[in-house]
């Protein structure tokens, strides 16, 4: 990026070959999928990528599953492209989220129900879906010629107990879906604005083609960001693999700090991402004074449960992708303000 710089151009750049052999080769070696080079499409990020492809292929009203708690945007951009969410809640048992399959079934064989927009690994407890649960929903979605999204934009840190598995390994070969990610998440580029869209339908790439040719957004790339994505998943796979073993360090810590020192706070063990989600309710506190109390008092910065869905309602979302001293300050603020 610096050499770039150095270089002194930063006009309209088109991907190169080094942009699609760079993520082919990562796929192919962290993922172990094999892709073509017609299959990615570069894009300025996952959520306008996903708008792209609601607008692309369903109608006003049709309606989307979303399983929540769900990352904010999702809801917000199905709605507001003028779909419909059809929310599917996660249940929690024993510390882990499930999805509820028979309730799955249910909407996706309604015939307004056209869609389904997956977060893998989930946002925002980081739950890794294993290969029966999500093949148990590709044949449903399948079967009801459902579009499926896969947002993975969170697979690029993955806990040792864990194994990912993308929504591709499970999906049949005929039908609609596609994936998306980036390097923004796993190595901190989001401000760069770069992600791909890997869709081996080629109807619904052509579809999804169209749309982003009616709003100009097939007119190059970042091209900082493309420099990056080749830097990162061409040479950033030792990092990465350093940084999930240091962020499960600091998971530990903040584990052993709530378990001894936070009584009425439980921490769901995520699988991936530096994201953690903190059940809060037996604290018996309402929203606004639990945001009230972390934030304004203690001054530490989260992201309050209810943003995520009502069954998000007593639950914080925490950011441990930092140094380990300040998880373990972010701990001592909340014992004092909690």
């Amino acid at each position: 990026m610096r050499a770039r710089v150095e270089h002194g151009v930063l006009g309209y750049t088109e991907a190169g070959p080094g942009f699609f052999d760079a993520v082919i080769g990562w796929v192919g070696r962290r993922r172990h999928w094999s892709i073509e080079r017609e299959w990615i499409t570069p894009c300025p990020g996952i959520m306008p990528s996903m708008a792209h492809l609601l607008r692309a292929t369903l109608e006003p009203g049709d309606g989307v599953i979303v399983q929540s708690p769900a990352f904010s945007p999702i809801p917000v951009i199905v709605e507001q492209n003028g779909l419909r969410v059809v929310d599917q809640s996660l249940r929690l048992t024993d510390n882990r989220y499930h999805m509820d399959v028979e309730a799955f079934r249910a909407a996706a064989e309604r015939p307004d129900v056209r869609a389904f927009v997956l977060c893998s690994p989930h946002n925002p407890m980081g739950r890794v879906w294993s290969q029966d649960e999500l093949a148990l929903v590709a044949g449903i979605a399948a079967a009801n010629d459902l579009l499926v999204i896969s947002d993975e934009i969170h697979a690029e840190v993955v806990f040792p107990w864990a194994q990912f598995v993308s929504y591709a390994d499970v999906a049949p070969d005929s039908s609609r879906f596609a994936i998306l990610f980036g390097p923004s998440k796993g190595f901190n580029l989001p401000g760069l604005r770069t992600a791909v869209a890997v869709i081996p339908h080629t109807g619904l790439r052509a579809a999804f083609h169209r749309e982003l040719h009616q709003v100009n957004e097939d007119f190059g790339v970042n091209v900082m960001g493309a420099i990056a994505l080749e830097a990162a998943y061409g040479r950033g796979a030792e990092w990465l693999d350093a940084l999930a073993g240091y962020l499960a360090g600091n998971l530990e810590v903040l584990q052993a700090g709530v378990t001894e020192r936070l009584p009425g706070v439980e921490v769901i063990t995520p699988d991936a991402s530096f994201l953690v989600w903190l059940d809060c309710r037996a604290l018996g506190l309402p929203d606004d004074e639990l945001q009230k109390r972390i934030v304004d008092q203690a001054g530490v910065v989260i992201e309050p449960g209810i943003a995520f869905g009502a069954n998000g309602s007593g639950f914080i979302r925490l950011n441990i992708g930092t140094q380990r001293g300040r998880v373990t300050a972010a701990i001592e603020r909340m014992v004092a303000a909690l």
